[in-house]
């Protein structure tokens, strides 16, 4: 299976993988069974005055007994450190399917945490990733108060919103370096600090400059989780099960967004808006809290950990406990992480992760040494990345979404507390509460559904998935957010019922929820070794879609009107969604295409690292 796992095979397509159903299992299992019989047959045949016949023959036992470890449907892996090293699987497996990336053997390994460090990792990013959607959403909530109480026009309060999604973009790109450099818990640690400070200078606006500067601090705080926090998931998960995951992390990203302003109404509505501040302000201290002394840094460095032979390796471990070879001798067993000690409290919530550059090379002055240089070097890759359709594409959907966001807050802003609707701030705020129901079935229907979907469709392609099979779901997803913009839009032009233009923000919702899941699942899928660059390209293009319609939503909507503005964003979005068909028909070419220029992108990475 080299063609589906090893990217520099010359049949290797990126997004092109096989997750081993039962049909693969058995040809596995079948060509497995026949190395260990050749390789029984050399250890009975070879003649080494270091082993004597009874350590042969005792050898020769421990290979056999490996038949009864093989590949099978129902062999569900699940790390053992107790685990004595010949019976563990050469591919590791769960439920007929093998893992993607497959574990090592060393304790350290994320993959190999036990599931209550898992739960405990995963809830503390989705906290973070609903705290600082939430945060960066409730800023434009209470525009009345600020405008009452600062005389800020409101204008310059719509400004900054698109100057929140430039800090968004930017910043995102900005950090993206960080994870490599120094770790993944340092990023989520420095977005603590901008939440907090961008808090605090939100509570203490005075002027037009005070409100830019504290949307510029709130979006490097999200940028921090943007891209950043699906590293983190796909380092502690497996690929099956990444649809799954990140449709709890988009449900986490939706009830932030959501919630953000409905808490922001709620609090200026009973105070003024500074408190909606000083309440970022306090929650900031306590994520901060949490993530000093709670999260454990999830990079791992796997380039110490090879993939030797499994048979050398065994041997090699038959020599050591003969006392035939030292550990110093047999570097192949240490390097899979066998005899390695769990690492200690202290050095897992370490802010810098353990393992990332040799200190031999940074004592004889290795140019790989020089942060500045490598830290600009690396902020090209994301650049580089834009030049992948899929990057491009994945970027416009959730671009879209963020533009469509931008429209019907607006909308509800400027006509929802006018005649004839008269609504107050406590019921504006409600109209989350559909959007909320809707982002819940969005997020089931293209993460976990699709993940189904791939198993199934897996069975009938020999085990074989493209990564556009999640793209099918689009269409549906078009569809129903098309007819979300039109009742929304119709719904308030012409003083329709107010249930109409709730179902239709339920249904936007949940084309926002189930579109931004199918895009970063299309890039986690397709370009794994490059997931962060990607994802940080992608959230680019969306953040700068979003900031572009920031600025055209109110121009657009008085010139045209609500009913029309309403009509073309469904246009748009059928057209957008729509264009899935495309990548399904050549998408898999264009991958193919792409694999020599993305290897080349891994190797120069790497390279620095």
């Amino acid at each position: 299976m080299d063609r589906y796992t090893d990217k520099y095979h010359p049949l290797y397509v990126p997004g092109t993988y096989s997750i081993y159903t039962s049909a693969v299992v058995r040809h596995q299992h079948y060509i497995t069974y026949k190395r260990y019989k050749h390789l029984l047959s050399e250890i009975n045949n070879m003649e080494s005055p270091l082993l004597t016949a009874k350590e042969r023959d005792s050898l020769n036992k421990k290979l056999s007994k490996k038949k009864q470890y093989q590949l099978s449907d129902s062999y569900n892996y699940k790390y053992n450190p107790r685990r004595k090293f010949e019976n563990i699987q050469d591919l590791k497996t769960k439920y007929g399917i093998i893992l993607q990336p497959q574990p090592t053997n060393s304790i350290n390994d994320p993959l190999n945490w036990s599931s209550n460090r898992k739960a405990l990792h995963f809830i503390i990013l989705l906290l973070l990733t609903a705290f600082f959607s939430a945060l960066s959403n409730d800023a434009s909530a209470p525009t009345d108060s600020i405008n009452q109480l600062t005389s800020i026009s409101y204008d310059s309060l719509n400004d900054s919103a698109g100057i929140l999604f430039v800090a968004i973009a930017v910043s995102t790109w900005l950090l993206s370096p960080l994870n490599f450099l120094f770790g993944r818990k340092l990023v989520l640690f420095l977005g603590c600090l901008f939440a907090l400070f961008g808090s605090l200078l939100y509570a203490l606006i005075e002027n037009v400059g005070d409100v830019y500067g504290s949307q510029i601090l709130i979006g490097f705080s999200l940028g921090s989780v943007d891209a950043h926090v699906q590293l983190c998931l796909s380092s502690i998960f497996f690929r099956h099960q990444l649809g799954s995951i990140i449709t709890i992390y988009n449900l986490a990203y939706s009830l932030g967004t959501y919630l953000g302003p409905m808490v922001a109404n709620f609090i200026s509505f009973r105070h003024d808006f500074r408190w909606v501040g000083w309440s970022g302000l306090i929650a900031s201290s306590i994520v901060l809290v949490i993530v000093i002394f709670l999260l454990e840094e999830n990079s791992f460095n796997y380039s110490k950990y090879n993939n030797n032979n499994s048979e050398d390796i065994t041997l090699n471990l038959g020599f050591i406990q003969k006392g035939i070879l030292s550990n110093d001798e047999s570097n192949d067993v240490l390097l899979q992480g066998y005899n390695d000690e769990k690492w200690s409290y202290w050095r897992r919530i370490s802010m810098f992760k353990n393992n990332f550059r040799d200190i031999d090379n940074e004592k004889n002055g290795n140019p790989k040494g020089n942060f500045i240089i490598t830290y600009f070097k690396l902020l090209l890759t994301p650049i580089y990345c834009l030049r992948f359709p899929v990057v491009i594409y994945s970027g416009c959907i959730m671009g879209l979404q963020n533009a469509i966001l931008t429209f019907y807050l607006t909308t509800e802003d400027t006509e929802l507390y006018d005649p004839p609707f008269n609504y107050s701030a406590n019921r504006v705020a409600i109209m989350n509460v559909p959007c909320i129901i809707g982002s819940v079935i969005g997020c089931l229907y293209a993460g976990s559904l699709t993940d189904y979907f791939i198993l199934w469709i897996a069975r009938k392609k020999d085990g074989i998935v493209e990564s556009e099979y999640r793209l099918y779901f689009a269409f549906v997803s078009g569809l129903i957010g098309a007819i979300g913009l039109l009742m929304f839009g119709m719904g308030i032009s012409r003083n329709l019922s107010s249930g109409v233009f709730y179902v239709g923000l339920a249904f936007i919702s949940y084309m926002f929820s189930s579109s931004n899941n199918l895009a970063m699942l299309y890039i986690m899928d397709t370009y794994r070794d490059l997931m962060l660059e990607c994802l940080v390209a992608a959230n680019f293009i969306n953040n700068i879609i979003g900031c572009i319609f920031t600025f055209a939503c109110s121009p657009w909507l008085e010139s045209s009107g609500i009913e029309n503005t309403y009509i073309a964003l469904a246009v748009i979005t059928l057209a957008v969604m729509g264009f899935a068909g495309v990548f399904i028909k050549y998408g898999k070419t264009w991958r193919k295409y792409s694999n020599v220029y993305y290897v080349s992108l891994i190797d120069s990475r790497q390279k620095l690292l």
